[in-house]
Protein backbone atom coordinates (compact mmCIF):
# COMPACT_ATOMS: atom_id res chain seq x y z
CA UNK A 1 0.00 0.00 0.00
CA UNK A 2 1.41 3.16 -1.14
CA UNK A 3 0.91 6.61 0.30
CA UNK A 4 -0.76 9.43 -1.49
CA UNK A 5 1.91 11.41 -3.12
CA UNK A 6 3.79 13.87 -1.92
CA UNK A 7 3.27 12.25 1.64
CA UNK A 8 5.58 9.62 3.42
CA UNK A 9 6.04 7.17 6.05
CA UNK A 10 9.01 7.68 8.25
CA UNK A 11 10.90 4.62 9.85
CA UNK A 12 12.06 4.31 13.10
CA UNK A 13 15.75 5.14 11.90
CA UNK A 14 14.33 8.06 10.32
CA UNK A 15 12.17 9.63 12.80
CA UNK A 16 15.48 9.07 15.01
CA UNK A 17 17.17 11.85 12.78
CA UNK A 18 14.05 14.28 12.72
CA UNK A 19 13.26 13.88 16.26
CA UNK A 20 16.91 15.15 16.80
CA UNK A 21 17.21 17.85 14.33
CA UNK A 22 14.05 18.90 15.50
CA UNK A 23 15.36 18.61 19.19
CA UNK A 24 18.22 20.59 18.52
CA UNK A 25 16.50 23.17 16.55
CA UNK A 26 13.82 24.19 19.48
CA UNK A 27 16.72 23.93 22.15
CA UNK A 28 18.07 27.27 20.46
CA UNK A 29 14.68 28.46 20.35
CA UNK A 30 14.11 28.37 23.91
CA UNK A 31 17.64 29.95 24.89
CA UNK A 32 16.43 32.75 22.96
CA UNK A 33 13.55 33.33 24.69
CA UNK A 34 11.03 32.12 22.42
CA UNK A 35 8.08 30.00 23.82
CA UNK A 36 5.63 27.43 22.87
CA UNK A 37 2.58 27.86 20.43
CA UNK A 38 0.56 24.96 18.47
CA UNK A 39 -2.78 25.93 16.56
CA UNK A 40 -4.98 23.08 14.79
CA UNK A 41 -4.32 21.72 11.45
CA UNK A 42 -7.01 23.37 9.78
CA UNK A 43 -7.99 27.08 9.75
CA UNK A 44 -11.44 28.62 8.10
CA UNK A 45 -10.78 29.37 4.29
CA UNK A 46 -11.44 33.00 4.99
CA UNK A 47 -8.40 33.16 7.87
CA UNK A 48 -5.83 31.41 5.45
CA UNK A 49 -7.05 33.21 2.26
CA UNK A 50 -6.75 36.65 3.51
CA UNK A 51 -3.21 37.39 2.04
CA UNK A 52 -1.82 34.34 0.95
CA UNK A 53 -1.60 35.57 -3.30
CA UNK A 54 -3.15 33.52 -5.97
CA UNK A 55 -0.63 30.97 -6.59
CA UNK A 56 -0.51 29.62 -2.70
CA UNK A 57 -4.18 30.30 -2.68
CA UNK A 58 -4.27 27.03 -5.30
CA UNK A 59 -2.23 25.30 -3.08
CA UNK A 60 -4.56 24.88 -0.30
CA UNK A 61 -5.92 21.38 0.67
CA UNK A 62 -9.81 22.20 1.12
CA UNK A 63 -12.23 20.30 2.65
CA UNK A 64 -15.02 18.84 0.81
CA UNK A 65 -18.43 20.41 2.02
CA UNK A 66 -16.86 22.83 4.69
CA UNK A 67 -15.25 25.99 5.03
CA UNK A 68 -12.16 25.11 5.99
CA UNK A 69 -8.25 23.79 4.95
CA UNK A 70 -5.23 22.15 5.94
CA UNK A 71 -2.66 25.07 6.86
CA UNK A 72 0.16 25.96 4.41
CA UNK A 73 2.15 27.43 6.74
CA UNK A 74 2.54 28.65 10.58
CA UNK A 75 2.40 32.39 9.86
CA UNK A 76 -1.14 32.77 9.02
CA UNK A 77 -2.51 30.58 12.43
CA UNK A 78 -0.29 33.09 14.18
CA UNK A 79 -1.51 36.26 12.85
CA UNK A 80 -5.25 34.89 13.80
CA UNK A 81 -3.96 33.89 17.09
CA UNK A 82 -2.60 37.22 17.63
CA UNK A 83 -5.50 39.36 16.52
CA UNK A 84 -7.44 37.00 18.94
CA UNK A 85 -5.37 37.84 22.00
CA UNK A 86 -4.35 41.29 22.15
CA UNK A 87 -3.37 40.74 26.17
CA UNK A 88 -0.40 39.17 24.80
CA UNK A 89 2.71 40.81 26.48
CA UNK A 90 5.02 42.87 23.66
CA UNK A 91 7.20 41.44 22.39
CA UNK A 92 5.60 38.27 21.84
CA UNK A 93 8.20 35.66 20.69
CA UNK A 94 6.47 32.67 19.87
CA UNK A 95 7.99 29.56 18.01
CA UNK A 96 6.04 26.85 16.28
CA UNK A 97 6.99 23.19 14.78
CA UNK A 98 4.39 21.29 12.62
CA UNK A 99 3.13 20.00 9.43
CA UNK A 100 1.71 21.98 6.99
CA UNK A 101 0.00 20.86 3.99
CA UNK A 102 0.38 22.55 0.26
CA UNK A 103 -1.35 20.79 -2.87
CA UNK A 104 1.24 21.34 -5.33
CA UNK A 105 3.71 18.52 -7.52
CA UNK A 106 6.35 16.60 -5.26
CA UNK A 107 10.15 17.28 -5.79
CA UNK A 108 13.08 16.29 -4.58
CA UNK A 109 13.23 17.88 -1.03
CA UNK A 110 9.56 19.18 -1.98
CA UNK A 111 6.69 18.11 -0.47
CA UNK A 112 2.93 18.41 -0.34
CA UNK A 113 3.22 17.26 3.40
CA UNK A 114 6.15 18.97 5.11
CA UNK A 115 7.33 20.10 8.37
CA UNK A 116 8.16 23.51 9.68
CA UNK A 117 10.02 25.27 12.49
CA UNK A 118 9.11 29.08 12.77
CA UNK A 119 9.96 31.80 15.17
CA UNK A 120 8.37 34.94 15.16
CA UNK A 121 8.32 38.45 16.81
CA UNK A 122 5.15 40.18 17.27
CA UNK A 123 5.10 44.13 18.57
CA UNK A 124 8.54 45.92 17.39
CA UNK A 125 9.13 48.03 14.33
CA UNK A 126 12.76 47.80 15.36
CA UNK A 127 15.09 45.82 13.18
CA UNK A 128 16.78 44.70 15.87
CA UNK A 129 14.42 41.82 15.42
CA UNK A 130 15.17 40.98 12.14
CA UNK A 131 19.21 40.97 13.43
CA UNK A 132 17.91 38.21 16.52
CA UNK A 133 16.19 36.07 13.93
CA UNK A 134 19.08 36.29 11.52
CA UNK A 135 21.90 35.32 14.47
CA UNK A 136 19.57 32.91 15.65
CA UNK A 137 19.49 31.03 12.33
CA UNK A 138 23.29 31.05 12.12
CA UNK A 139 23.38 29.72 15.15
CA UNK A 140 20.90 26.67 14.55
CA UNK A 141 22.50 25.85 11.23
CA UNK A 142 25.59 25.88 13.22
CA UNK A 143 24.45 23.68 16.21
CA UNK A 144 23.02 21.20 13.74
CA UNK A 145 26.65 20.54 12.24
CA UNK A 146 26.78 22.67 8.91
CA UNK A 147 29.74 24.31 7.70
CA UNK A 148 28.58 27.96 7.33
CA UNK A 149 31.82 29.01 5.78
CA UNK A 150 29.89 28.77 1.93
CA UNK A 151 26.38 29.52 3.27
CA UNK A 152 24.42 32.54 2.11
CA UNK A 153 22.19 34.48 4.07
CA UNK A 154 20.08 36.48 1.25
CA UNK A 155 18.85 40.43 2.10
CA UNK A 156 16.49 42.39 0.47
CA UNK A 157 13.62 44.64 1.05
CA UNK A 158 9.74 45.03 -0.74
CA UNK A 159 9.97 48.72 0.19
CA UNK A 160 12.86 48.43 -2.38
CA UNK A 161 11.29 46.14 -5.02
CA UNK A 162 8.44 48.41 -4.89
CA UNK A 163 9.78 51.40 -5.64
CA UNK A 164 11.49 49.78 -8.64
CA UNK A 165 8.44 48.28 -9.57
CA UNK A 166 6.99 51.86 -9.67
CA UNK A 167 10.10 52.97 -11.62
CA UNK A 168 9.71 50.01 -14.02
CA UNK A 169 5.91 51.83 -14.71
CA UNK A 170 4.42 48.56 -14.65
CA UNK A 171 0.32 48.13 -14.11
CA UNK A 172 -0.44 47.33 -10.65
CA UNK A 173 -2.33 44.53 -12.04
CA UNK A 174 0.67 42.41 -13.63
CA UNK A 175 3.21 43.93 -10.71
CA UNK A 176 2.86 40.50 -8.39
CA UNK A 177 3.18 38.44 -11.50
CA UNK A 178 6.48 39.77 -12.39
CA UNK A 179 7.62 39.59 -9.15
CA UNK A 180 7.25 35.89 -9.01
CA UNK A 181 8.75 35.27 -11.94
CA UNK A 182 11.69 37.25 -10.44
CA UNK A 183 11.55 35.41 -7.14
CA UNK A 184 12.02 31.72 -9.26
CA UNK A 185 15.69 33.20 -10.48
CA UNK A 186 17.42 30.32 -8.60
CA UNK A 187 15.09 27.32 -9.65
CA UNK A 188 14.34 28.34 -13.43
CA UNK A 189 17.54 30.66 -13.91
CA UNK A 190 17.62 33.74 -16.14
CA UNK A 191 16.63 32.08 -19.24
CA UNK A 192 13.55 31.15 -17.97
CA UNK A 193 12.55 34.32 -16.09
CA UNK A 194 13.78 36.17 -19.06
CA UNK A 195 10.69 33.55 -21.34
CA UNK A 196 8.13 34.20 -18.13
CA UNK A 197 8.84 38.07 -18.40
CA UNK A 198 8.61 38.63 -22.05
CA UNK A 199 5.13 36.86 -21.79
CA UNK A 200 3.84 39.28 -19.33
CA UNK A 201 5.27 42.86 -19.65
CA UNK A 202 7.22 42.31 -23.85
CA UNK A 203 10.64 42.36 -24.46
CA UNK A 204 11.47 45.54 -23.81
CA UNK A 205 10.33 46.02 -20.08
CA UNK A 206 11.52 43.06 -19.14
CA UNK A 207 15.15 43.74 -20.42
CA UNK A 208 14.61 47.35 -18.37
CA UNK A 209 13.82 44.57 -15.30
CA UNK A 210 16.51 42.28 -15.25
CA UNK A 211 19.33 45.17 -16.07
CA UNK A 212 18.28 47.11 -13.37
CA UNK A 213 18.75 44.41 -11.09
CA UNK A 214 22.27 43.86 -11.83
CA UNK A 215 24.63 45.69 -9.80
CA UNK A 216 28.25 45.03 -9.44
CA UNK A 217 29.68 45.24 -6.09
CA UNK A 218 29.22 44.37 -2.59
CA UNK A 219 26.50 45.30 -0.07
CA UNK A 220 27.85 48.87 -0.19
CA UNK A 221 26.77 49.57 -3.70
CA UNK A 222 23.83 47.83 -3.56
CA UNK A 223 22.31 49.86 -0.75
CA UNK A 224 23.29 52.75 -2.48
CA UNK A 225 21.68 51.61 -5.84
CA UNK A 226 18.54 50.77 -3.52
CA UNK A 227 18.67 54.60 -1.76
CA UNK A 228 17.54 55.67 -5.21
CA UNK A 229 13.67 53.23 -4.73
CA UNK A 230 13.58 53.41 -1.19
CA UNK A 231 15.44 55.30 1.92
CA UNK A 232 13.26 54.01 3.98
CA UNK A 233 13.66 50.23 2.79
CA UNK A 234 17.58 50.76 2.29
CA UNK A 235 18.22 52.20 5.70
CA UNK A 236 16.19 48.97 7.25
CA UNK A 237 18.71 46.86 5.55
CA UNK A 238 22.00 48.90 6.65
CA UNK A 239 20.61 48.70 9.88
CA UNK A 240 20.28 44.76 10.31
CA UNK A 241 23.51 43.85 8.40
CA UNK A 242 24.76 46.15 11.67
CA UNK A 243 23.18 43.45 13.33
CA UNK A 244 24.27 40.81 11.24
CA UNK A 245 27.32 41.67 8.69
CA UNK A 246 27.42 37.87 7.12
CA UNK A 247 24.28 38.60 4.79
CA UNK A 248 24.29 39.15 1.35
CA UNK A 249 21.78 41.88 -0.08
CA UNK A 250 20.73 40.43 -3.31
CA UNK A 251 18.20 42.71 -5.23
CA UNK A 252 16.83 39.69 -6.87
CA UNK A 253 15.46 37.80 -3.78
CA UNK A 254 11.66 38.39 -4.07
CA UNK A 255 10.00 35.62 -1.28
CA UNK A 256 6.79 34.36 -3.16
CA UNK A 257 4.10 35.01 -0.21
CA UNK A 258 1.78 38.18 -0.44
CA UNK A 259 2.07 38.93 3.17
CA UNK A 260 5.55 40.54 3.25
CA UNK A 261 5.66 44.44 3.59
CA UNK A 262 9.33 44.87 4.23
CA UNK A 263 12.90 42.97 4.90
CA UNK A 264 12.76 39.30 3.45
CA UNK A 265 15.69 37.02 3.52
CA UNK A 266 16.49 33.53 2.99
CA UNK A 267 19.46 31.36 3.42
CA UNK A 268 20.85 29.01 1.31
CA UNK A 269 23.69 26.04 1.92
CA UNK A 270 23.53 24.05 -1.12
CA UNK A 271 23.21 24.72 -4.70
CA UNK A 272 21.69 21.58 -4.83
CA UNK A 273 18.79 22.59 -2.99
CA UNK A 274 16.51 25.56 -2.48
CA UNK A 275 16.67 27.97 0.92
CA UNK A 276 16.95 25.95 4.02
CA UNK A 277 15.46 28.69 5.94
CA UNK A 278 13.45 31.93 4.85
CA UNK A 279 10.74 34.63 6.60
CA UNK A 280 10.73 38.57 6.52
CA UNK A 281 8.37 41.41 8.01
CA UNK A 282 4.73 40.88 7.70
CA UNK A 283 3.44 43.91 9.24
CA UNK A 284 0.07 44.26 7.69
CA UNK A 285 -1.10 40.47 8.13
CA UNK A 286 -2.33 40.66 11.76
CA UNK A 287 -5.01 43.97 11.08
CA UNK A 288 -6.30 41.54 8.44
CA UNK A 289 -7.95 39.54 11.25
CA UNK A 290 -7.80 42.26 13.46
CA UNK A 291 -6.01 44.77 15.21
CA UNK A 292 -2.87 45.75 13.44
CA UNK A 293 0.91 44.94 14.88
CA UNK A 294 4.01 44.94 13.91
CA UNK A 295 5.37 41.09 13.24
CA UNK A 296 8.63 38.99 11.11
CA UNK A 297 10.05 36.39 11.54
CA UNK A 298 11.75 33.08 9.90
CA UNK A 299 10.89 29.45 9.11
CA UNK A 300 13.24 26.61 8.61
CA UNK A 301 12.49 23.89 6.07
CA UNK A 302 12.74 20.52 8.27
CA UNK A 303 12.76 18.24 5.18
CA UNK A 304 15.56 20.01 3.13
CA UNK A 305 17.79 20.01 6.56
CA UNK A 306 17.14 16.38 7.31
CA UNK A 307 17.77 15.76 3.27
CA UNK A 308 21.04 17.72 3.34
CA UNK A 309 22.06 15.92 6.85
CA UNK A 310 21.68 12.27 5.21
CA UNK A 311 23.73 13.50 2.15
CA UNK A 312 26.51 13.84 4.00
CA UNK A 313 26.03 11.43 7.00
CA UNK A 314 29.14 8.78 6.09
CA UNK A 315 28.12 6.17 8.67
CA UNK A 316 24.57 5.51 8.26
CA UNK A 317 22.03 5.73 10.05
CA UNK A 318 20.92 4.45 13.09
CA UNK A 319 17.60 2.35 14.09
CA UNK A 320 17.35 3.09 17.53
CA UNK A 321 18.67 5.28 20.79
CA UNK A 322 19.04 1.67 22.65
CA UNK A 323 22.91 2.77 24.02
CA UNK A 324 22.87 -1.01 25.65
CA UNK A 325 21.39 -4.27 25.41
CA UNK A 326 20.63 -6.54 28.79
CA UNK A 327 21.16 -10.08 27.60
CA UNK A 328 20.66 -13.04 29.92
CA UNK A 329 22.87 -16.23 29.26
CA UNK A 330 19.75 -18.25 30.49
CA UNK A 331 16.26 -17.37 31.38
CA UNK A 332 16.51 -17.56 34.91
CA UNK A 333 19.03 -14.68 35.37
CA UNK A 334 16.42 -12.70 33.48
CA UNK A 335 15.43 -10.88 36.91
CA UNK A 336 18.72 -9.44 37.43
CA UNK A 337 19.00 -8.64 33.72
CA UNK A 338 15.49 -6.51 34.63
CA UNK A 339 17.19 -5.01 38.08
CA UNK A 340 20.75 -4.28 35.88
CA UNK A 341 18.25 -2.04 33.04
CA UNK A 342 16.80 -0.34 35.72
CA UNK A 343 19.67 1.29 37.31
CA UNK A 344 20.75 1.87 33.62
CA UNK A 345 17.69 3.60 32.98
CA UNK A 346 17.69 5.49 36.57
CA UNK A 347 21.20 6.68 35.02
CA UNK A 348 19.75 7.85 31.85
CA UNK A 349 21.09 4.88 29.76
CA UNK A 350 18.71 3.64 27.07
CA UNK A 351 18.17 0.88 27.90
CA UNK A 352 16.80 -2.97 26.50
CA UNK A 353 16.23 -6.51 27.79
CA UNK A 354 14.76 -9.70 25.88
CA UNK A 355 10.87 -9.84 25.34
CA UNK A 356 10.90 -13.01 23.57
CA UNK A 357 12.97 -15.47 25.55
CA UNK A 358 15.69 -16.31 23.20
CA UNK A 359 18.86 -17.92 23.82
CA UNK A 360 22.16 -15.51 24.20
CA UNK A 361 23.21 -15.54 20.06
CA UNK A 362 19.72 -14.54 18.96
CA UNK A 363 19.40 -11.99 21.62
CA UNK A 364 23.26 -10.89 19.99
CA UNK A 365 22.02 -11.04 16.60
CA UNK A 366 19.42 -8.59 17.15
CA UNK A 367 21.51 -6.11 19.09
CA UNK A 368 24.08 -6.11 15.80
CA UNK A 369 20.48 -5.87 13.75
CA UNK A 370 19.91 -2.50 15.48
CA UNK A 371 23.41 -1.45 15.84
CA UNK A 372 23.01 -1.23 19.62
CA UNK A 373 26.93 0.04 20.53
CA UNK A 374 26.85 -2.08 23.60
CA UNK A 375 25.57 -5.27 25.29
CA UNK A 376 25.74 -5.79 29.36
CA UNK A 377 25.80 -9.60 29.47
CA UNK A 378 24.49 -11.60 32.40
CA UNK A 379 24.54 -14.97 33.67
CA UNK A 380 25.42 -16.89 37.53
CA UNK A 381 29.28 -15.22 37.53
CA UNK A 382 27.54 -11.92 37.09
CA UNK A 383 24.80 -11.87 39.13
CA UNK A 384 26.47 -13.16 42.23
CA UNK A 385 29.10 -10.73 42.31
CA UNK A 386 26.60 -8.03 41.49
CA UNK A 387 27.97 -6.68 38.29
CA UNK A 388 28.09 -7.16 34.32
CA UNK A 389 29.94 -8.11 31.61
CA UNK A 390 30.37 -5.41 29.09
CA UNK A 391 31.22 -5.85 25.42
CA UNK A 392 31.57 -3.25 23.37
CA UNK A 393 29.83 -4.54 20.07
CA UNK A 394 31.86 -2.60 17.53
CA UNK A 395 35.44 -3.84 18.87
CA UNK A 396 34.49 -7.17 20.66
CA UNK A 397 36.02 -6.27 23.30
CA UNK A 398 34.77 -7.27 27.16
CA UNK A 399 35.50 -6.17 30.72
CA UNK A 400 33.51 -7.61 33.61
CA UNK A 401 32.57 -4.36 35.30
CA UNK A 402 29.85 -2.89 37.82
CA UNK A 403 26.55 -1.03 36.56
CA UNK A 404 28.11 2.43 37.50
CA UNK A 405 31.29 1.84 35.87
CA UNK A 406 29.66 0.82 32.60
CA UNK A 407 27.12 3.85 32.86
CA UNK A 408 30.37 6.51 33.34
CA UNK A 409 31.65 4.56 30.29
CA UNK A 410 29.10 4.79 27.71
CA UNK A 411 28.16 8.52 28.92
CA UNK A 412 32.16 9.19 28.26
CA UNK A 413 32.45 7.44 24.78
CA UNK A 414 28.58 7.50 23.38
CA UNK A 415 27.34 10.48 21.87
CA UNK A 416 23.49 10.23 21.12
CA UNK A 417 22.65 11.04 17.86
CA UNK A 418 21.64 9.80 14.65
CA UNK A 419 23.90 8.40 13.04
CA UNK A 420 26.94 8.10 15.64
CA UNK A 421 27.64 4.94 16.45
Amino acid sequence: METPAGMRDFAPKEMLVRKWVVEKIEEKFRIYGFRPLDTPAMEFLDVLTAKSGEEIEKQIFRIREENIGLRFDLTVPLARFVASNLELPKPFKRYAIGKVWRNEEAQKGRYREFMQADVDIVGTKSMRAEGELLNLAYEVLNDLGFDLRGARFLLNNRKILNGLAKSWEIEESVRDDVFRSLDKMDKIGELGVRNELEAKVGVEKTEEILESLKVDGGNGEKLEFAKEYSEEGAAELEEILFYFPNAEIDLFLVRGLAYYTGPIFEIKLSEEIGSVAAGGRYDGLIGLYGQGEYATGISFGIERLIYLINSRREDGLRETTTQIFVANVKPEFYPYALEVAKEFRKAGICAEVDLNERNLRKQLEYVNALKIPYAAVVGEKERSAKKITLRDMKTGEERTISVNEAVNKIKATYELRPGKY
